[in-house]
């Protein structure tokens, strides 16, 4: 017997320092991360804890239980969820070594 349950999934946040990284980044040139962005938030909004091929996840710190990063090659997006209103903010989208 089939489940008519869909899987809960996160809404997404776009922080304004995460829409001005993304433009910045758009401005060099490299207009393929877009689609890896589109992918990863995808993804996302079904699990955003869980590691899965090409979706490098990781805890930023232990001390802010919520704040995590995915990598994206050379890029990194850094994100915060808040389970108690199902939602994950889009925060900071930089190349690696330029952010943190």
């Amino acid at each position: 017997m089939k489940s008519n349950k869909k899987a809960s999934t996160y809404k997404i946040i776009q922080g304004r320092d995460f829409l001005i990284d993304v433009k910045k980044i758009l401005r060099s040139g490299d207009k393929s991360v877009l689609l890896d962005i589109q992918e990863v938030i995808d993804e996302l909004k079904i699990n955003p804890h869980k590691k899965r091929p090409k979706m490098d996840i990781k805890l930023i710190s232990p001390k802010k239980e919520s704040t995590y990063r995915v990598r994206l090659g050379k890029h990194r997006l850094v994100y915060e969820i808040d389970e108690s209103n199902k939602t994950i903010s889009l925060t900071m989208f930089f190349i690696r070594g330029k952010g943190y």
